[in-house]
């Protein structure tokens, strides 16, 4: 008896370890968005590239993330103000969506000029409103609403993460050709990571893969729900990003 209910056992371990993964298409619907809180978002970021192993590129990304009134009605806005050692790395992006997330503006600013989008119903254009704006003109097609890819580390922070689950999104890189395409990201497990104060949080393991063995895994804090930490490889170059802090003040 005490055999056949071991045997029962690791029957259903194993069906459960290797089954087919949950596959769930994000809309708006879908988004805990009581789970973003308003503040700022301070992350490292650091880059290695293969041609200089031992160059380490480093810059701080500011993320504040607030809703406030546009145009007479409440909306998501979140300010990034990217610093680093070298100037080309700098950027200022200011992003407005619905309260929902659903895109509405984006433009961003460095030393390659401006570029500014509208979203609009079936189809993101270059702003004919904003100054200097290098896009005029610009137009893709997007027949399903996208979500805009600049804003992912905020973005995870609303996904129903849960284990054996597949989230495939249409994300959106303003300005890139072609148009939005959906993007899957898996939950491939947990893992506890250590934070500040000699703790650990524990974490949801959130992996994409671009192809040809390139990859992200995010980590997203289960109680917190924000991204801790990033790893990235794309073409040889690593890239890391990690939280430093959330406070209330703008940037």
């Amino acid at each position: 008896m005490k055999k056949s209910l071991l045997l029962v056992g690791a029957c259903l371990w194993y069906g459960l370890a290797n089954a087919t993964p949950d596959t769930l298409h994000i809309k708006a619907a879908n988004l805990r968005m009581h789970q973003l809180k308003p503040g700022l978002r301070q992350y490292m970021v650091t880059i290695r590239k293969p041609d200089k192993p031992d160059v380490l590129s480093q810059s701080l990304w500011n993320r504040d993330v607030r809703l406030e009134k546009y145009k007479g009605k409440e909306r998501l806005v979140i300010r990034q103000n990217w610093v680093g050692a070298d100037s080309t790395t700098n950027r200022r992006i200011f992003s407005i969506c619905e309260s929902d997330f659903t895109p509405v503006y984006h433009t961003s600013t460095s030393f390659r000029g401006t570029a500014a989008f509208e979203f609009r119903q079936g189809q993101v254009v270059g702003s004919d409103t904003t100054q200097n704006n290098a896009f005029k003109g610009f137009k893709v097609e997007s027949p399903e609403q996208a979500f805009n890819w600049e804003l992912d580390l905020e973005f995870f922070e609303t996904l129903p993460l849960k284990t054996n689950t597949v989230y495939s999104i249409n994300f959106y890189h303003p300005g890139s050709r072609p148009g939005p395409a959906e993007k899957l990201y898996e939950v491939i497990g947990s893992e506890k990571i250590p934070t500040p104060g000699n703790t650990q949080t524990d974490c949801w393991k959130l992996r994409t893969d671009y192809g040809n063995g390139n990859y992200a895994i995010f980590w997203i804090s289960k109680k917190g729900h924000e991204v801790l930490k990033m790893e990235e490889e794309f073409n040889g170059a690593i890239r890391h990003k990690v939280k430093l802090s959330t406070s209330a003040g703008y940037i």
